[in-house]
Parts: structure tokens; sequence; C-alpha cells
């Protein structure tokens, strides 16, 4: 430990540390470690010391250690404190003065060869790197974590839009969110950590909704109006990301085959509260229907079919015909194909012969 060297240790006293010259740090950083290198090579760290100092100094010292060149912005202003108890390694050192940066409100944005330190709110518009793949771990990400970063989430089952309202209050202040509905992907400008947290919660929330499917045979209605009727009802659900299947909401498609509808909800309440419809729905209604099928015995369907129909056209007055001998007259569900043979024009009615 007493062969480690430390920054800002020649400088005797914290009012001359803060003003202090760049080229005078370097040169207590250039004493220093001569002797700890020729120890200990291989290791390579250094002891902070830096008790209120002015930031412009500090910046360009720590620089100089980790060969970091850095661009400061002149609206940098003001003095830092950056102290390790323990010896730290070039990286820990860059990450520690990005975290004493951050706290007066500053921030350090990747800029090609170089490292900008600019006030936080205008990071956003400098050219940091941005990122289309998920966040990284913490020990695999490509950007340090008090580093501003841009990162393109491209989502695949919820909607973006939806997602900015939920996400907004975990970005900082000063940094943006933005939803692009034609890609349904989000794009973000945030702190490299937080940009691995939000990654995390994003890849939680973008999940495929669990859809429940229930088979309804209809007992009285018909089952597309049954299935028409239910799906003109407004449903609270959010509607599903461009391009993709609306898994949001609840459908329901009709069978004329079985008379049945099936329904397609996101959620088992929303199940619920559809097979209440269609249980509301599928009456019988209070007066029997005026439909009748009448199986012949001896007459042929189709000319006495055309025979009655001669007669109700030539007696206008006529509402229908009161039964007919030899035949067996059976009420019918209107949601039934009538069993006429001929298809005759009363709706399939015919007399016995």
């Amino acid at each position: 430990m007493k062969n480690t060297p430390s920054l800002a240790s020649c400088l005797p006293h914290p009012a001359s540390r803060r003003r202090a010259s760049a080229a005078t740090l370097v040169l207590c950083l250039l004493a220093g470690m001569a002797p700890a290198q020729a120890q200990d090579p291989a290791r390579n760290e250094a002891v902070l010391n830096f008790v209120g100092a002015d930031i412009e100094s500090v910046v360009k010292a720590i620089g100089h250690y980790t060969g970091t060149s850095f661009l400061i912005d002149p609206r940098v202003k003001g003095t830092i404190s950056l102290i390790s108890e323990k010896p730290v390694s070039k990286a820990q050192a860059f990450q520690l003065l990005s975290s004493a940066l951050r706290l007066q409100g500053y921030t350090v944005v990747a800029s090609g060869p170089y490292t900008k330190v600019v006030p936080e709110a205008d990071a956003k518009l400098q050219a940091g790197p941005i990122q289309t793949t998920p966040a990284r771990g913490k020990d695999g990400g490509n950007v340090r974590g008090d580093q501003i970063a841009t990162q393109v989430f491209r989502l695949n089952y919820e909607s973006a839009v939806n997602m900015v309202p939920v996400l907004r209050p975990l970005i900082s202040p000063n940094n943006t969110i933005n939803a692009n509905p034609g890609t349904n992907s989000l794009v973000i400008t945030d702190y490299a950590d937080n940009l691995r947290r939000l990654g995390r919660i994003i890849a939680s929330l973008d999940t495929p909704a669990a859809a429940d499917l229930d088979i309804l045979p209809i007992r009285y209605a018909i089952a597309g109006d049954v299935a028409t009727m239910v799906n003109r009802l407004p449903d609270s659900g959010p509607a599903g990301p461009p391009g993709g299947a609306d898994t949001g909401r609840t459908s329901l498609l009709a069978d004329s085959r079985t008379n049945s509808v099936i329904i397609r909800a996101p959620s088992e309440a929303r199940a619920r509260l559809a097979r209440s419809l269609v249980d509301k729905l599928d009456q019988p209604t209070a007066m029997p229907g005026n439909v009748h099928v009448i199986y012949l015995k001896n007459a042929e369907a189709v000319k006495l079919a055309q025979t009655l129909r001669a007669v109700v056209a030539s007696d206008p007055s006529a509402s229908g015909l009161q039964g007919g001998s030899g035949g067996n007259t059976t009420p019918t569900n209107p949601a039934m194909n009538t069993g006429a043979a001929g298809g005759a024009g009363l709706g399939g009615a015919a007399g016995g012969a």
C-alpha cells in the first residue's frame, strides 16, 4: 500500500488543490507511479485523493492515467472530490470519475476516439453510442454505467406506444423515451446502467398474452348474429402492435355448421364476461316461431309447394295455411335450417296430402 501511487498527493492543501493545474497533477501522477510499477507492474493501480479539486484538472489527470482523451465543455465548472480508500484500476478510476460528474449534473459521452464531458441536459444531443440489441448484462455491457447511450428496443408483443407512460417515470428527467409505431420500437436515451435495467423490465413486459379459447353451443339464437353483436361491444383492452395479432381484445367467431361460437379472450375474466353475454343473448323468444316443418307421407313436396304458392297468390288475405291432413307438424328453432324439400317459398311449410 505505501508504494501505491496517489493522484494529487503532491498537493499540500485543499485550497491549492482547487487551483492546481493539470500539469501539476500529471507530474504528481508520474512521480508516484514509478515505484509502484517497479514493484508490481501487472497491477498498475493508483489511489485517488482529490479533495475539492477543480473539475477540469481532475478530468485531465484521470485522462492521463487511463489513456483517455477528454473534451470538456466550457460550461463544465466547479470542484469535485474523488477519493479512493484502496488502489483502483484504470477502469475503476474512469467509473469513479463518471459517477462523481453525474452527481454534479455532468456526464461523459463517448464520441469516436474522444470522450466528451458535457452537462447532462445536452448529453442526448451528442453523438453517443447507439445499441440496437437488447441491453447486455452488468459485466457484459459495451458502454460504461455512468455514460449516456441510446438504446433501440424492438417489441414483439406489447404496443410500444402503451409502454411509454409505463417507462417514462423510470428515466432521468433530462433524458428521453420515444415510441415508433411503424416498427413497434422504443428509442431510449439514458445512462447505460439504467438502460440495462430498463431492458430487463421491457423483457418481462413484452410477452405473449395467454389467450383462453372456449366453444359455446348456441341453442336458440343464430351463432353468427350473436358473435357479431358481442364483437361490436366496446372492449377496454389495449390494441395490439401494428402488423401483429390483436392479443389484447376479446373476439368471437361463429361456426355455422354446429351453430356455436368460439371465444378468444386475453384473460379468464374477459372470457367469463363474454360467456355471460352469450348466455344472455341465447334465450328462447317469448312467442313461438311461425316456421314449421311438415313431413309428407304421400305427396311430392316440390309439386305440393307449387300448388300452395298458387293458392296463396290468388288469396291475398290468406296469412298462412291451417295445417293439412296426413302430416306431422313440428315447431322448429329459427336458428336451424328448414327441412322442407324443394325449398318452398312459404319458408318450407307444406300441407299433408
